[in-house]
């Protein structure tokens, strides 16, 4: 256990449980700035009598004629699944359901936390919550106050926070020192037993990682670059039809002379309005998405050495060189092998963890669905 709580030690399999478990609202927020699992729900629940262990006495004619409206009784509680005989009952259903929201109203997912809609699917996150919590009690899992008082001090460290701001930051969400600690516990205790269930069990083999590369390649690609020359002629906003006429001429002699071989660079400095003049209209290196799309349409279908045709825009008429072009790469494997393994090996826990707590944990059990 004190391996698995070690600084950070656990944080891996905590956040991809946490990720999982949170979307079937097993893991929750308890301030705003800490993810924290949800405590379990007090096992002695406030009980009401059965509105059937009361009978009501049949109303009279008289009654009748003083109140004439009639209301059912409300059932309060009653039992609404059992674990192995042990019955879980709709006040706890209430209290975890209100938890839930409240940690998604205030908790680091904000609005977006995700809340079961209806009582049936919520009651399935109570089951399982109440189950993970039986497996830790079962494997006498323990999280000691010393790993609390460390991790308590790392979301502290971590948010900018002292012990007055956290205290209050609880506070604002109706939440004591000690409840506090003690949802740090069960946060703790709940990835010590999925480190134990889970962790050891997984793994991503060389072969894995190298087959992934192949498979998205184009994930790691680099895109193609071109360092360019550019003459622009500009067209002023009042031009007259035929001045415009004559400037798209000026830029078609242009065009040509340079496509016979003259000096691009020679040309820009003397004709050129456009950016780089005095360089010879040397515009740099440029990859796809930094250019507008007129011209990166262009500078990309020529070769080197090329010269564009003659590109309109709003704003005049322009002549694009290849100068050198390097095509499009890739990043070696040996450079995002580690990047292919953590997420693989994320995708990993993340099925073996549904598979534990769907099927390999849940059948440990006896549960009965009486909603």
């Amino acid at each position: 256990m004190s391996r698995a709580c070690e600084a950070g030690g656990w944080a891996t399999v905590a956040e991809v449980a946490a990720e999982r478990i949170t979307a079937r609202r097993l893991i929750s927020t308890a301030v705003a700035i800490a993810a924290l699992v949800i405590g379990a729900v007090p096992a002695q629940a406030r009980t009401t009598p059965h509105p059937a262990a009361h009978p009501v006495a049949k109303p009279t004619a008289a009654s009748d004629a003083a109140d004439s409206t009639l209301v059912a009784p409300e059932v309060v509680n009653r039992i609404v699944a059992t674990i192995d005989g042990e019955p879980v009952t709709l006040f706890e259903l209430r209290a975890f359901a209100d938890q839930m929201r409240q940690r998604a109203a205030g908790g680091a997912g904000g609005a977006d936390a995700q809340v079961p809609a209806d009582d049936r699917r919520m009651l399935d996150e109570l089951v399982l919550d109440k189950i993970l919590h039986k497996q830790i009690q079962e494997q006498g899992v323990a999280a000691t106050d010393q790993q609390i008082d460390a991790y308590i001090a790392s979301i502290k460290e971590r948010n900018k926070l002292d012990d007055a701001a956290l205290r209050q930051a609880l506070a604002q969400q109706g939440l004591t020192w000690e409840q506090y600690r003690a949802q740090v516990r069960s946060d703790i205790e709940r990835a010590a037993l999925i480190n134990k269930e889970i962790r050891n069990k997984v793994n991503v083999s060389p072969e894995e990682i190298e087959r992934y590369y192949k498979e998205h390649l184009t994930d790691y690609g680099t895109p193609a670059k071109a360092h360019v020359r550019l003459i622009s002629l500009l067209v002023p906003s009042d031009a007259t039809p035929e001045q415009k006429a004559g400037i798209r001429a000026q830029a078609e002699a242009l065009r040509k002379d340079a496509a016979s071989g003259k000096d691009f660079a020679k040309l820009a400095k003397e004709h050129s309005q456009g950016p780089g003049k005095e360089d010879g209209g040397d515009i740099g290196e440029v990859a796809r998405g930094q250019m507008q799309s007129e011209f990166e349409n262009a500078v990309f279908a020529l070769k080197n050495g090329e010269v564009s045709d003659v590109i309109e825009t709003s704003s005049g008429y322009h002549i694009l060189k290849m100068e050198q072009r390097s095509g499009e790469a890739h990043q070696p494997l040996a450079e995002v092998k580690d990047d292919i393994k953590e997420k693989l090996y994320r995708e990993n826990m993340e099925a073996r963890y549904d598979r534990w707590l769907k099927e390999d944990l849940r059948a440990k059990y006896h549960v009965e669905i009486l909603l």
